[in-house]
């Protein structure tokens, strides 16, 4: 067949130094040299390093980048997809000097200056988005496109920290991070005459640009480990910044609150979301009045059996960034092999992995647990392969797009070079094969791995947009199908609709009728409000 995926990738860490050249046509070593990223120069800076890789996964996310040579452009620059963030990282001891002016100076230089530096870096994106450099001499761009200025979706992050032990004497509380306060805009964060004025409360920092969101690295751990994808993240950070521009917040006491109220209202098809006014009042409410989110919200979320079952759920899908992860370090690391007669970019491989890496953390559980099972069941019913299918949405565009997970036995039995060409071949077809059955699929993504082995793993990575469905491509396909026997009738493909939930339902509610679950649904939900207005 002549069909060559649009994005490929190949990883095969258990092929030896002495057989490379042996392996012509499937997967030849490439000459691409390996890309260096700075870790960060200061304890703070290394730590959001850290969160950003667990988070954004390294291929994604790049500390310390310069747009010219010992100029630096900001702290931290997330690129995937439409999304770029922009962190600004400033670590600022309490000034000593009367309480008024210490604020002052401290606000000025640990976040007015955090919030100048992204307004500068957004406009130099604008403008130069070319010159993005991973080095100080500015050698070596990023590997990453920027997206066009009309589809871009910025989001400016401002880590300051420094002034906990101030912040937690001042409001005599140990917790020592800001309080949300919408009403504070810009320089209304400074002037102590302003009605309704307080130190260490945070509003919108810089009403005129991007809107920057306001941290520290507490609460950066918080936000960053409970949305730990790109999609996560930055929807969360969408809806804050929603919140905290449309009046509908009266104060937050702490970021864990705003947490954990987006967190616990969910609309029917899953999607997180703050709560409005009519959510905790009676729906006569009048909508324009504002709300007001309570302390202790997020202990109490922690401590929850429903949490716990979130946490539980979440553990497979960590499997899906360990592949991602396998990919991410061949690109960086110029370990990537050629597939399928194509040399391999790290252009083509960013952007077939930035399909895995838009998926957020409840598809990822659907996605791992596919490949995880396909493996150990290939293994327990002695099968020579296995693929199965799942069918998501694109996270940025929508679109509709396939998974086919292959698993194929046998590397142990033949030659590495036969074996990578057949398992190629073979993912070539199916993705193929599910594109020409379902015509409304835009992409389709093939995964190949091996069936669980003591020798090593390696994994393949394709990509096919559709197809101009052409009598000689139908033709090919046909053949294809019939020699390695793979979906030789449509009605074989069984394809199965990504859907899940953030928190799991509770097993008691198991062999209720739906009228029985919604009751006491009601019932759990009336019980909470009322712990809730106890603490208030």
């Amino acid at each position: 067949m002549t069909v060559k995926p649009e994005w490929r990738f190949s990883r095969n860490p258990s092929i030896s130094i002495s057989n490379i050249n042996s392996l012509k046509n499937c997967c030849e070593a490439t000459t691409i040299p390996p890309i260096m990223k700075a870790l960060g120069l200061t304890p703070t800076e290394k730590h959001l390093t850290k969160l950003a890789d667990d988070t954004f996964l390294d291929l994604w996310s790049w500390p310390n980048v310069f747009k010219k040579a010992g100029k630096e452009l900001c702290d931290l620059l997330v690129v995937c997809g439409d999304d770029v963030l922009m962190f600004s990282d400033k670590h600022i001891a309490w000034p000593d000097a009367p309480f008024e002016l210490a604020w002052t100076r401290w606000y000025s230089r640990a976040i007015g200056e955090s919030a100048e530096q992204i307004r500068k870096a957004d406009l130099w994106l604008k403008k130069n988005p070319q010159a993005v450099f991973a080095d100080g001499k500015c050698q070596q761009p990023i590997p990453l496109k920027l997206p066009p200025i009309g589809q871009r979706r910025v989001h400016g992050i401002c880590v300051a920290s420094g002034g906990e032990e101030a912040a937690s004497s001042y409001f005599d509380d140990p917790d020592g991070t800001f309080m949300i306060l919408p009403h504070l805009r810009g320089k209304d964060h400074v002037d102590f005459t302003l009605p309704g004025h307080q130190p260490f409360c945070i509003g919108d920092v810089d009403p005129d640009g991007p809107f920057v969101h306001v941290f520290n690295m507490a609460t950066l751990d918080v936000v960053m480990s409970e949305f730990d994808t790109i999609t996560d993240f930055t929807k969360y950070l969408n809806a804050r910044a929603d919140l905290i521009r449309s009046g509908r917040l009266s104060l937050s006491p702490s970021e864990a609150e705003l947490v954990a109220n987006y967190l616990l209202m969910m609309e029917p098809n899953g999607e997180h979301r703050f709560p409005t006014i009519s959510d905790v009042k009676d729906a006569h409410a009048d909508a324009d009045t504002a709300i007001a989110f309570v302390q202790g919200e997020y202990a109490y979320l922690v401590r929850s059996p429903e949490y716990q079952r979130r946490r539980t759920a979440n553990r497979i899908s960590y499997e899906w960034d360990r592949l991602i992860g396998l990919f991410t370090h061949g690109v960086l690391n110029d370990t990537q092999f050629r597939i399928l007669d194509t040399d391999p970019t790290v252009e083509l491989a960013e952007r077939a992995l930035r399909i895995m890496a838009r998926e957020d953390r409840v598809q990822r559980r659907v996605l791992a647990e596919a490949i995880i099972g396909a493996r150990e069941a290939l293994e327990a019913q002695k099968m020579g392969r296995l693929a199965r299918f799942a069918v998501t949405r694109d996270r940025s565009t929508g679109e509709k797009v396939a998974y086919v997970f292959l698993v194929l036995a046998g590397a142990d039995a033949m030659e590495q070079a036969d074996y990578r060409r057949v398992r190629a071949t073979m993912l070539q077809t199916y993705c193929l094969a599910v594109l020409h059955d379902d015509r409304d699929l835009k992409l389709c993504v093939g995964i190949a791995v091996m069936a669980i082995s003591d020798t090593g793993d390696s994994e393949d990575l394709v990509a096919y947009p559709q197809q101009e469905w052409t009598p000689e491509l139908i033709e090919d396909l046909r053949l294809d199908r019939e020699n390695f026997e793979v979906l030789q009738k449509p009605l074989e493909l069984k394809t199965t609709t990504v859907r899940a939930s953030s928190f799991p339902p509770d097993p008691a509610f198991e062999g209720m009728s739906r009228q029985q679950r919604r009751a006491l649904e009601r019932q759990r939900a009336k019980q909470q409000r009322s712990r809730r207005d106890g603490r208030r």
